[in-house]
């Protein structure tokens, strides 16, 4: 007797054969053959995955086109007996229950005689979550189903195959792990589900599905600020309010905590030497908090979201990745202007960066003061306000040049003096 195995690609099976004559199944889910610790011969194992108690299996025999009678028998404890008959060229069983089915017939004067397993499959899934926390939790997911194995024919001996349950975890169609029970770092800010899918050695599938109760949280922001951007500077100047825009995931609203820190410059300064610092200048538990900085220099800021639950109080930090920086102080007085009333450059405009104070005295050629602004407490704005509109008294003053003295103080701390002549042109 010869033995081949026949590979396809679509509803095709191994199968047994003797010129022209075959044992096959064409709806089996799987197919493997035997490997008995004793008997002398190999045959097909088909599966056919289903539900539980399921009996889906069939078998085909074929002769090689003639009339014969098929002899069909089953095995149990160590020997065949009989299970049906029937005519004809081919010889088709459905609805088996799992076990070794013969076949018997005579073709053309020759005996042939052909076995089979059959072997229904199925699985049970289950998935579940386990030890969730402000870190991680535990996906769990398991699997039963039927038992497949067969059965020594000479011998009896049981022999049971394992049923290699492989599992597969995804979320919103995107993979997760291909661990049984994978640890989830990082867990979402939403509730999520997660599905499972265990796949055995027959190719028999079933899926299942948990969800996640997030009792985390996210925390992110970004910030804001009303003052006008200039072309000629690319850093805001003080004093700068900035409007912190909470974007933070699953916190809960009256949970926050923002801290404003130092200027950098002076954490480094009060820490020379080793000394302990209190680097923080402000904190806030508003859930849109704005901040007005007083001064120049570089300042990072905070975020601490928290979701507190049953058991659990979770935090998350969330820090600028670039701190905001705030222009160091500046004072220039433009060279010329021309009050002629055309809209262009009609005063004298004084051009000023982060001042906490402005001195601005204007002297005509003879020492008379012209013009006098002053004020502390100086914002961006008063530049407009301490600009000389070229008249004295209400009335335009005689072209010529003139002399400018600028005493200020800048919220970097620096005092800024300047001294110099400006021309008046019509």
């Amino acid at each position: 007797m010869a033995w081949k195995i026949l590979i396809g690609v679509i509803l095709m099976f191994p199968m047994e054969f003797v010129s022209g004559q075959s044992l096959t199944s064409t709806s089996a889910s799987f197919a493997e053959p035997t490997a008995y610790p004793v008997f002398n011969g190999k045959d097909f194992i088909y599966y056919f995955c289903g539900t539980e108690g399921h009996q889906n299996g069939s078998l085909t025999a074929s002769s090689s086109g003639g009339t014969v009678t098929f002899s069909w028998e089953k095995y149990s404890a160590g020997s065949f007996s009989y299970y049906s008959n029937e005519t004809g060229s081919t010889s088709s069983l459905t609805g088996l229950g799992d076990g070794c089915y013969r076949v018997s017939f005579t073709d053309n004067g020759v005996i042939v005689q052909f076995r089979a397993w059959v072997i229904n499959g199925w699985i049970a899934a289950a998935s579940s979550i386990i030890n969730s926390n402000c870190q991680s939790f535990n996906l769990q997911g398991s699997a039963s189903g039927a038992t497949y194995s067969y059965a020594d024919l000479s011998t009896n001996q049981l022999i049971t195959l394992n049923p290699g349950y492989k599992y597969i975890w995804t979320s919103n169609n995107l993979p997760v792990s291909t661990l049984q029970n994978p640890i989830i770092y990082q867990p979402p800010t939403k509730n999520t589900i997660y599905q499972l899918q265990v796949t055995d050695r027959a190719g028999c599938t079933e899926s299942s599905q948990v969800t996640y109760q997030s009792i985390v949280a996210k925390a992110n922001f970004t910030w804001t600020t009303t003052q006008p951007g200039e072309t000629n500077y690319t850093l805001p100047e003080a004093p700068l309010t900035v409007n912190f825009v909470n974007s933070s995931e699953n916190a809960d609203p009256d949970k926050y905590e923002w801290f404003f820190f130092k200027d950098h410059a002076i954490i480094v300064k009060e820490g020379a030497g080793g000394a302990k610092v209190d680097s923080i200048m402000a904190q806030s538990t508003t859930a849109n908090p704005a901040y007005t900085y007083e001064s120049s220099g570089s300042y990072m800021v905070k975020l601490v979201a928290v979701k507190q639950t049953t058991g659990y109080t979770c935090r998350d930090t969330f820090y600028l990745k670039d701190p905001i920086v705030i222009d160091t102080s500046l004072v220039k007085v433009a060279p010329a202007f021309t009050p002629n009333g055309d809209g262009i450059n009609d005063v004298l405009t004084i051009k000023t960066r982060s001042l906490e104070s402005l001195d601005f005295i204007v002297f005509n050629r003879w020492g008379r003061m012209v013009h006098h602004y002053n004020k502390n407490g100086f914002i961006p704005e008063d530049s407009v306000l301490a600009a000389w509109d070229g008249k004295i008294n209400g009335k335009l003053a005689s072209p010529g040049v003139y002399f400018y003295v600028v005493n200020a103080l800048g919220r970097d701390g620096k005092r800024r003096r300047k001294k110099g002549f400006t021309e008046l042109v019509y």
